[in-house]
């Protein structure tokens, strides 16, 4: 076997890596306490230590003004926090996570190894793609790839079977909803259709869970319109119990917990029925995601049934979920490993990665020269499939800035790759034109959907890049040709020529809100942090 690599599912609430064993199976690393998952908690203290995981969790009940958790949520966008005078990125954050738990895994397994392959929500956009990518960069990480939390998954339960099945993969994590069916099979997985829900998952229901302990306590103790939940001490205990309790209700009727403020405390009585009731709202919106990632899939596809569905991510296990699926959808959902399917899948897609037997791009994979595998050996970590071909599409549609006339200064967006089209792509040449008589440049601008529905106003858009290409004076109405595709890794290239004088200009997305120099100072800001778990 060539080199190792780990596989790392990058949670909002929880972290795990895997890797390849001896043995040709995927195997989750345990992290120094000896656990299976690290909360994707960072705290700062005073010596400049950064403390990660449990205890990072731990600390921050009685100070969360000097740590951070659920920083996934805000990866791509322009987000710094300030711990101890000292700036970060979400990125910066992230890399702290991805550091922390590769020496973990370096020191557990007598290993050093700095390949990986990162996990994201399929319906993240490109940004948010290249932040992870970037995160693992600072980290001190080779980023061999990056696999989308469903397709690993799928990849944890196995693809060697010669029959191909459909699954409907129902991933609800601890802030992150994606459903993605797909059909695999024989080596090759294929992705169909994809939705999702970046601001959606296991917090929101915490977070209801908190409101609820606490309007209770409130009332049972008398305090009134003395909300302890400003009580930063109060808040943050609470926190902590509200996650216990989710998960007791999992397995209970009911759970019960200790509120303390003041001169109060009171033993806090929650059903399961109660709180399934003040959370049925969220989950209403996973069936109606579910609901219209069905619909699509069944549009490209009629005649389309689902094999198997499967229940992903930690929140998934309450019984909330599945009943809601079965009552709503007729769907019988299968357990997975849950909190560990993600990253052991992340591990055989890296793999096959650095055994060279993967393609991504649907076609099956071939040698340096060009030709076919004609020598590829059966996988054990692939089920007994020789090569792993993945075809993918963009979560979300990708388009090019316009305006109507030369008085249009908020212009349009017109959207030239839609969400769920399979990739790699190439749209047909667009025609365009310039707006004025002597105009002496073309600005292409490349936008990306930023809400569930496609919407012409740029500010309902993401702006990823654009380029401006300089021309000699054109009279109104000369022709400008625009070429654009998308690659199998969701990079976008664009091509803007002036026919006339043959001149044109290139541009690729794949951008962050971290440019090359900004990078380069988070990854020595962050290696020179010591680290601990």
């Amino acid at each position: 076997m060539s080199e190792k690599v780990y596989g790392i599912d990058l949670g909002t609430t929880y972290s795990a890596i895997a890797r390849i064993n001896d043995l040709d199976q995927a195997e989750i690393i345990r992290n120094t306490e000896g656990d299976f998952t690290t909360p994707s908690t960072a705290y700062f203290e005073e010596s400049g230590n950064v403390v990660i995981g449990k205890q990072a969790k731990q600390v921050l009940v009685t100070d969360p003004d000097n740590g951070v958790a659920l920083i996934k949520r805000h990866m791509g966008t322009e987000h710094p926090v300030e711990y101890r005078g000292t700036t970060y990125t979400p990125e910066s954050i992230s890399a702290l996570i991805l550091r922390e738990i590769v020496n973990a895994a370096n020191v557990e397994t007598g290993e050093a190894i700095d390949k990986v392959v990162i996990t994201v929500p399929a319906y993240f956009g490109i940004q948010e793609r290249e932040a992870t990518k970037q995160a693992g960069e600072i980290a001190g990480l080779d980023v061999v790839g990056v696999v989308t939390e469903p397709v690993a998954a799928a990849l944890s339960i196995g693809i060697g079977s010669q029959e191909t099945q459909t699954l409907f993969v129902y991933d609800l994590g601890g802030g992150t909803f994606d459903t993605t069916i797909m059909k695999v099979g024989g080596g090759k997985v294929e992705v169909v259709a994809i939705d999702g829900n970046r601001m959606l998952g296991g917090a929101d229901w915490d977070q209801a869970l908190i409101d609820m302990i606490a309007e209770k306590f409130i009332a049972q103790a008398g305090l009134g319109d003395d909300d302890p939940r400003y009580d930063e001490g109060f808040l943050g205990e609470l926190r902590r119990d509200a996650e216990q309790t989710k998960q007791s209700l999992t397995k209970r009727d009911s759970a019960t917990v200790r509120c303390r403020y003041g001169a109060a405390d009171e033993q806090i009585v929650i059903t399961r029925a109660e709180f399934e009731e003040a959370t049925k709202h969220l989950v209403d919106q996973t069936i109606e995601i579910c609901r219209r990632a069905t619909a699509l899939a069944e549009s490209k596809d009629p005649g389309l049934s689902v094999d198997k569905f499967l229940l992903v991510g930690g929140s998934s296990r309450m019984p909330m979920v599945a009943a809601a699926l079965s009552e709503q959808l007729g769907l019988t959902p299968i357990p997975t490993d849950y909190d560990l399917a993600v990253a052991k899948g992340a591990a055989i897609y890296g793999q096959t990665a650095v055994d060279e037997v993967l393609s991504t791009d649907g076609e099956a994979p071939a040698d340096s020269a060009g030709g076919a595998l004609v020598d590829a050996k059966p996988k054990l970590y692939l089920g007994g499939a020789t090569t792993l071909q993945v075809s993918n599409v963009i979560s979300k549609a990708l388009g090019v800035h316009f305006s109507r006339d030369e008085n249009d200064t908020v212009g349009y967006i017109s959207f030239i790759a839609h969400s769920n089209e399979t990739i790699p792509m190439t749209a047909a040449t667009i025609d365009a034109a310039t707006l004025v008589d002597n105009q002496t440049s073309v600005t292409l601008a490349i936008y990306e959907q930023r809400g569930e529905k496609e919407s012409e106003d740029p500010g309902s858009n993401e702006l990823l890049k654009s380029v401006e290409l300089s021309v000699p004076a054109l009279p109104k109405n000369s022709p400008i040709a625009i070429d654009f595709s998308v690659t199998a890794e969701g990079l976008v290239r664009c091509k803007i020529t002036d026919p006339a004088s043959g001149r044109c200009e290139e541009i690729e997305v794949q951008t962050s809100v971290l440019s090359a120099d900004a990078v380069a100072a988070a990854k020595a800001q962050v290696s020179g942090l010591s680290l601990r778990s």
